[in-house]
Parts: C-alpha cells; sequence; structure tokens
C-alpha cells in the first residue's frame, strides 16, 4: 500500500519516487539535441549520394531516401524507449524489494551494449555473453570501416583535386592521425566542431555554386527513373544511401543527454522527428540540384560529388577544409571501437579497471575507476601500473591507425581511389546500417516489451525483414565489386 509502483511503472509518466532511483546526466534542450543530430548524419556521406540517385534511378533513390529516414527514425525512437523501458524495470525491482532507501547507488543508464545485456541475459557461453560480443564486434567493424571511408574520401579528394598520388598522400597524414589518435580527452578538440560545421555548410553550398558557375539547372535526361539493371549497381546505390543511418549506435548517449529524458520520453521522440525530416529533405534537396547540375558531364556524375568541380581557388578551398574536418574525425569516430580493445585487453592482462565511456560521444576518455561494462570488468590481482596502460594505449592506438591506413591503401591498390570509396561505404552503409539501424532495435523493444500489439508485431517483422534483404543483397554485390567477380 505504501508503494503503488511496485504494481507498474508507468513508462510514460513515471513518478519522482521512480526517477530518483535512476542516473540523470540530460542537461541538454531539445535544440541542442536535434543540431547533435543532424550533424551526425549530414557529413562526407552526403556527397555520396547523387552518385547513389544515378546507381538507383532518380525516382527509386528519393523513394528509398525517403523509406529509410522514415524506418530509421521509428527504430531510432524504439531503441531509446527499449533502454528506458529496462532500466524502469531495475526501478520497479528495487522499488519492490524494499531497497531504495538502503541503496544510495542510482541506477546508471545503459549503453547499447549493455541494453543488449539485459534483452538476452542467458545468451551465454563459458559464460560471456555472445550477443554482447557480437555487438561490441559490430561497434568495432562500424568504427574502423567508417574511419577507413573518411580516409579514404581523404585521399580521393585530394588526388583528384591536386593531383596528389595516394601514397603520398597517407604517408602526410599518417602522424596527425597518429597524434590526434593518442589525445586522451577530446575536449582539447572542442575547436573542430566548429570547423566540421564551416567544412560541410562550405562543401554543400560550395558544391552547388560551384556547379552552376558554369553549368545550369536542368532536369538530367541520361539517368532514369528506375534502374532496371541487375548488375548490382541498385543495391549498391541503395546501401550508399543507408550509410547516413550509422548513427544509431550514438542514439542512447544522444537521448541521454537530453534534459528530462526520463522524465518526458516523448521528448527525444519529437527530437527524432525533426532531425529526421531535416535530414532527409536537406539530403534529398542537395541530392537533386546536384544531379540536376551535373549529370550531363562528360565523365557523369562523380563520388564524391566534389570531384566535379573545377580547380578554382575557392572551390580548392572548400576541398581542403572538408579534408581537414574529416582529418579531425576520424579518430574520434575510431574511439569509440577503440575503448572495446583497450578495455578488453586491460581485462585480459589483468590491468587496472578502466570504464568504457561509449555513453559520451563528447567526451570519450577513460577514467581509472571501476568498469559498468561486465564483459570487460576485473578485479585486479597487481597494484595499477600507469606506464603499462600508457604503453598498452599507445601500442593499441598505433595499431588501428596502422590498420585503417593499410585497408585504405589496399583498397586503393585494389580498386582505384574512385571504387574503393564507393565500396567502403556501400559495405558500411549496408552491413551495419542494416544490423544496427534496422534489424536489432525492433527486437530489442519487443524484449523490453512482449505486449505489443499484432500491427507492431507485423511492422517490426517487416522491418527486420527489409533490414536482412538490404544486409545480404548490398553486401553480396559490394563484396563482388571488391573481388571484380
Amino acid at each position: 500500500e505504501n508503494f503503488p509502483l511496485t504494481s507498474s511503472l508507468n513508462f510514460e509518466h513515471p513518478t519522482n519516487l521512480a526517477l530518483a532511483q535512476i542516473e540523470d546526466r540530460g542537461d541538454v534542450k531539445l535544440s541542442g539535441v536535434v543540431i547533435n543530430m543532424i550533424k551526425c548524419a549530414v557529413g562526407a556521406g552526403s556527397f555520396s549520394f547523387p552518385f547513389a540517385f544515378t546507381q538507383t534511378g532518380i525516382v527509386g533513390g528519393i523513394i528509398s531516401l525517403i523509406l529509410f529516414a522514415v524506418m530509421a527514425g521509428y527504430t531510432m525512437r524504439l531503441l531509446a524507449d527499449s533502454e528506458k523501458r529496462f532500466v524502469l524495470e531495475k526501478c520497479q525491482s528495487r522499488l519492490a524489494s524494499f531497497q531504495a532507501e538502503l541503496d544510495s547507488v542510482r541506477i546508471p543508464r545503459l549503453t547499447y551494449p549493455e541494453l543488449m545485456r539485459e534483452a538476452f541475459p542467458n545468451a551465454k557461453i563459458f559464460g560471456n555473453n555472445y550477443m554482447v560480443g557480437f555487438l561490441y564486434a559490430m561497434i568495432i567493424f562500424t568504427s574502423v570501416g567508417v574511419s577507413v571511408a573518411y580516409v579514404l574520401f581523404i585521399l580521393s579528394t585530394l588526388n583528384h583535386g591536386f593531383g596528389w598520388d595516394t601514397s603520398y598522400i597517407i604517408l602526410v597524414i599518417t602522424a596527425p592521425l597518429l597524434i590526434l589518435a593518442l589525445i586522451q580527452s577530446f575536449k582539447l578538440l572542442k575547436f573542430t566542431s566548429i570547423l566540421g560545421d564551416v567544412a560541410v555548410v562550405a562543401g554543400l553550398v560550395g558544391t552547388i555554386a560551384g556547379g552552376l558557375a558554369h553549368r545550369t539547372l536542368s532536369w538530367p535526361t541520361n539517368i532514369p527513373a528506375f534502374n532496371s539493371s541487375s548488375d548490382g549497381s541498385v543495391p549498391t546505390g541503395i546501401a550508399t544511401l543507408c550509410f547516413m543511418f550509422t548513427i544509431h549506435m550514438l542514439c542512447l548517449p544522444m537521448a541521454q543527454s537530453l534534459e528530462g529524458d526520463l522524465a518526458h520520453p516523448k521528448n527525444f521522440r519529437k527530437s527524432v522527428n525533426i532531425s529526421f525530416t531535416v535530414i532527409m529533405l536537406l539530403n534529398l534537396a542537395f541530392t537533386l540540384i546536384c544531379v540536376c547540375i551535373f549529370a550531363e558531364d562528360s565523365e557523369g556524375i562523380m563520388n564524391p560529388i566534389v570531384k566535379n568541380l573545377s580547380k578554382g581557388k575557392a572551390l580548392q578551398a572548400v576541398r581542403m577544409l572538408l579534408c581537414l574536418d574529416l582529418l579531425f574525425t576520424v579518430p574520434m569516430v575510431l574511439a569509440v571501437g577503440r575503448e572495446i580493445v583497450e578495455g578488453s585487453i586491460f581485462s585480459a592482462f589483468g590491468m587496472r579497471d578502466v570504464q568504457l565511456n561509449l555513453s559520451s560521444p563528447d567526451h570519450l576518455d577513460y577514467k581509472g575507476e571501476k568498469s559498468v561494462e561486465d564483459d570487460v570488468k576485473v578485479e585486479s590481482t597487481e597494484p595499477a601500473i600507469p606506464w603499462k596502460q600508457e604503453l598498452t594505449r599507445v601500442i593499441v592506438r598505433a595499431c588501428l591507425v596502422g590498420l585503417i591506413l593499410t585497408i585504405a591503401a589496399g583498397a586503393v591498390e585494389n580498386s582505384g581511389v574512385n571504387q574503393a570509396f564507393q565500396d567502403v561505404v556501400a559495405l558500411i552503409g549496408g552491413f551495419s546500417g542494416s544490423l544496427l539501424g534496422f534489424i536489432i532495435p525492433p527486437i530489442l523493444y519487443w524484449r523490453s516489451n512482449p505486449n505489443i500489439s499484432v500491427m507492431e508485431k507485423a511492422v517490426f517483422v517487416t522491418i527486420v525483414t527489409i533490414g536482412w534483404g538490404l544486409l545480404g543483397s548490398t553486401t553480396y554485390y559490394t563484396i563482388k565489386s571488391m573481388a571484380h567477380a
């Protein structure tokens, strides 16, 4: 009678007693979350979309982009809601056991891997949760893959715009990438956020303005409405469009950064609706304008689209600005996967516990505290030896930077710098985008709320089926392209 919350918790309107039991770090206004989400989704991938439309056909590309934006926005909301449900279930258990007043430690919010563990607690082999391990592997794969794509964008843009040899470019960027990767806290790189905003805006506006300077805006006659070829170009183009939706691994950090996220869950849904509407319209407008401007070029629409531009001083500055932005972005993207690798190594060799701070994309640095990640948590049997940790970090980060540059160089050698960028973007978009964005979120939500309606089940099954279809077809044709089969 004294604890009415023990019978059920109102997910949409949890009481103050429930909220008091849960850790709340949210201090960002709704407008700030919207801006952050748009910044995550609009970038280097957007410059590949005009070429993707030549592969899918113009109408096919429009339909695909709109469909994926709607699906991705919906699954982002599902992912955030499932995390809240599992956290509130923990709160309900605490209140039911009358531990609320005895336990002063607040219930922490969940990361994507922790959410997977809550959804599949018994999926274990030799005591390790293989579903969590799978998700960790996917995050590492996506982190490294996106980093490789950004490096290839740099190589392609500088090679075409300035005539520099790709081997020379790799040699030049190796030291800066390694130095940036060794930075412990990205608070030191806050200025790059402004650089990134300026670079992307300059790139989008500069591409359109530079194109219109020597061309006219006209509907293309050499690109069909739908591409009916069976050479794999359609699924490859669709996979490129999916690249925009690899931001799901940052969904929970963005949701948890929102002020009053738990008390008012509809606010994050609103921020997603606004963000993905803007993302869809912005990319759609930019892509269609570029298709109408550059489709009649002698070499057709190139990938990325900035390669269609002339080499005037202003446009060269745009190219360089985009490359500098991506150079600073690579270590931040890599940090998401790198922390998992380092934490696993520290655990395996009995070093001091390290917290995988996957919940904070802006400050992906280590804290010398006990990890909240069970799979990498270890009770150290020896005193902390800082120099061992630092040496391990240096070696791991150097190896990862070397791996990224080696993969990029190998891709260029195998397919040429132009095709390599297209293949990597398509592979990451089709494989990681489908899994992290379309397949896993509906399953997690279903696990968090088994009492969903028949209509919701039908929608979930449809989205997951589309996700598997995208994953299979896009991955097959992309790998086939890489193998020159």
